[in-house]
């Protein structure tokens, strides 16, 4: 007795191009009076998946258009191409309290509240996270700056462009230590 055992495959798995090559083959091959449940066994997909391209591809107007891949819209952007700009025109190389906000430091949640105060958007921490990013303006390491004042060592966590970040882990350790030394002495 032979059992022939059928792979089933994962249509995930695969790059659109793939996929869209796949639904126009099997639709053809249905179409040229091939079974459609031995043409869907052939490429490993359930058995109703066909089904759902077939219809698909018998839509009046569409036809075999219907089978063709598309890029994803995904989520609409919460903040234009230009409202971003200003935000990075905002945030670089300038101090938080000039635009009225209390604290010194540009943190996610100072630029959240900045963003709500002049666009009246709410953004939360984490897509600003990524805003910044995409602008390339990333969180530093702590810059101590030597002039002890009244209340010691006064250090900054600033927002600056990525090409003056650290180069190496060994750089971070290096000045990460050079600052724990100033604070002890």
């Amino acid at each position: 007795m032979l059992v022939e055992r059928i792979m089933k495959r994962d249509g995930r798995t695969f790059d659109h191009q793939t996929l869209e090559a796949i639904r126009l083959m099997a639709v053809e091959r249905v179409r040229e009076g091939e079974p459609a449940s031995k043409v869907i066994a052939a490429y490993g997909f359930n058995r109703t998946t066909i089904y759902k391209w077939l219809q698909a591809a018998l839509q009046p107007g569409v036809g075999i258009k219907a089978l063709r891949s598309t890029k994803s819209t995904g989520r609409p952007r919460s903040l234009s191409p230009a409202q971003e700009k200003r935000v990075f025109r905002w945030v670089n190389g300038r101090d938080p309290r000039q635009y009225g906000l209390d604290f010194g430091l540009w943190t996610r949640a100072v630029v959240v509240e900045l963003i709500e105060k002049k666009f009246g958007i709410r953004l939360g921490v984490t897509a600003v996270g990524e805003l910044l990013a995409k602008l390339g303006l990333t969180p530093q390491n702590l810059n101590t700056s030597t002039s002890l004042g009244p209340v010691g060592i006064h250090r900054t966590v600033s927002l600056s462009t990525s090409t003056n970040s650290p180069k190496s882990g060994r750089e971070c350790r290096k000045s990460w230590s050079s600052f724990l030394r100033l604070v002890r002495a």
